[in-house]
């Protein structure tokens, strides 16, 4: 018996086998493929992670970096003004330092 086209019925049996057996290649390569891409696209995404890590701990370095410069030249300022304020103190004391002098002898004396 001969289908259409002149096939017998075996020859289309064993057309369709290997029909099959191609696609089935063919779905295997494809999952295959499929694998490595996401295989590939894991790797990607693990180093651009951990490139993310290393840049995120680069920031925090110089972040601090730059608080301690801050936190140090603030307390340098404060205390250079802090001794500007103690200085102005011990010249006015200085200053009056002989009416000091004197009043306490008065009271001294006064009290003799």
């Amino acid at each position: 018996m001969t289908a259409k086209g002149g096939h017998s019925d075996e020859n289309l049996l064993q057309l369709i086998a290997t029909k099959e057996k191609e696609l089935e290649t063919r779905v295997s390569q494809a999952r295959e493929q499929a694998r490595r891409t996401v295989d590939d696209a894991r790797r990607q995404a693990e180093a651009l992670r951990e490139q993310a890590r290393r840049d995120a701990a680069q920031l925090a370095e110089r972040t601090q970096a730059e608080q301690a410069r801050e936190s140090e030249s603030l307390g340098a300022q404060r205390m250079a003004q802090a001794q500007a304020e103690a200085e102005q103190v011990r010249a006015r004391a200085a200053e009056r330092m002989a009416a000091a002098v004197d009043l306490v002898v008065k009271r001294v004396l006064a009290g003799l």
